[in-house]
């Protein structure tokens, strides 16, 4: 009873938070953003497809925790799965949804991670967005942060100095085990 007396208000803590990043993240894209309202909107229907695919769709996966992001059409899968069929099985229902450019499977085969667990990665996520809207060398709209089992996901459209930016930013925050880029780069040059 103690345990869940703790894990509510740093859950509510976090998602309004979360909140918060997205309402600052949504007015900074108003002004300017490469990543277009169209673009957007591809993401969440591709995150939608997935997890209605994989969840709502079937029971076959109903032992596993997977968690489906998608930025400008490139899908990170992460997550924990039972068996390799699974792994394989949930890629190609990605794949075959509309607008997918490009998947990269990090799931991981082991049981689903716990409550814990994924309050402490919705945490982390929060800290590193936090960080990100703060600092001016970078455009937060542009970087996804996705924290699976303490491994940080970072996506998005950016130059490379912003990348290095944004992985050294990750990898100093507390909580964090590693970082894995899954950028798109922009190079931008004079003519």
């Amino acid at each position: 009873m103690n345990i869940t007396k703790l894990i509510l208000p740093i859950c509510l803590a976090a998602g309004i938070l979360q909140g918060c990043m997205n309402a600052a993240v949504t007015g900074a894209q108003a002004v300017y953003s490469r990543h277009g309202i169209q673009s957007t909107l591809n993401d969440h229907y591709i995150m939608m497809k997935a997890e209605r695919a994989i969840y709502l769709d079937t029971t076959r996966f109903q032992d596993t925790n997977v968690c489906v992001s998608s930025f400008n059409g490139v899908v990170l899968i992460a997550g924990q799965v039972e068996n390799n069929a699974q792994r394989v099985e949930i890629e190609a229902i990605v794949k075959k949804i509309p607008g997918v450019r490009e998947v990269h499977d990090a799931t991981t085969l082991s049981s689903p991670s716990s409550a814990m667990i994924r309050v402490s990665d919705a945490w982390i996520t929060t800290k590193i967005k936090t960080k990100l809207i703060a600092m001016n060398d970078i455009d937060p709209s542009q970087i996804k942060v996705v924290t699976e089992n303490g491994v940080v996901y970072l996506m998005g459209i950016v130059p490379p100095d912003q990348a290095d930016i944004a992985v050294d930013l990750a990898k100093t925050t507390e909580g964090v085990q590693s970082v894995v880029k899954v950028f798109s780069y922009i190079h931008i040059s004079k003519v």
